[in-house]
């Protein structure tokens, strides 16, 4: 089992704050690195743990979008002698991707949460869109992340200075940086 310092799990001072109700029942936080099916992986100071939610968390979820996603950060009740957990809580997110679910009612689903930072690659190949990359942007600068553009394959690229402008001219201020695996 595998022990994490909150610190390199994103843990700040602003989560601390946002974890002090918790303190006094004996929680302790963790973030969620995968969900299937309403059941987690949450990595903690105490380890990897196997979780689910309580049933009062379950009673009071109003939408499926109440319930957490990977990114989140939870408070949990570590399981005496066990590598299993329950999650309480829900701390409030910084950022959010989501998506409507699979379903014919609209409902939002979190595929993600708590991300700084999405990296938006695309091929200056024949695969190179600029209308998609412009609706990658909308969902990141939607969502509260950041976005940094990765143009990929610089190599085999005609005109570089041209699609970067091009780029750049829909970007919104976001980084642009051609780059090439080929070449470093």
């Amino acid at each position: 089992m595998l022990n994490h310092s909150l610190p390199e799990l994103g843990w700040d001072a602003s989560w601390e704050k946002a974890f002090e109700p918790y303190k006094p029942q004996g929680l302790v936080p963790a973030r969620i690195a995968r969900e299937e099916k309403e059941l987690y992986l949450v990595y903690s100071e105490q380890g990897e743990l196997s979780a689910e939610v309580t049933g009062r968390f379950r009673h009071e979820a109003k939408s499926r979008s109440d319930y957490p996603a990977v990114g989140d950060w939870v408070a949990v009740q570590p399981l005496p002698g066990e590598e299993r957990a329950m999650i309480h809580a829900l701390l409030p997110r910084r950022t959010k991707f989501s998506r409507k679910v699979a379903s014919v009612k609209t409902e939002e689903q979190v595929v993600a949460a708590n991300v700084d930072i999405v990296f938006l690659m695309s091929g200056l190949d024949r695969d190179f869109n600029l209308r998609r990359l412009e609706r990658y942007l909308v969902l990141t600068w939607d969502s509260g992340a950041r976005p940094v553009i990765l143009l990929n394959k610089s190599d085999l690229c005609s005109d570089l200075a041209a699609k970067v402008a091009e780029t750049e001219s829909v970007a919104f201020g976001a980084p642009v940086h051609p780059v090439s695996a080929t070449e470093n």
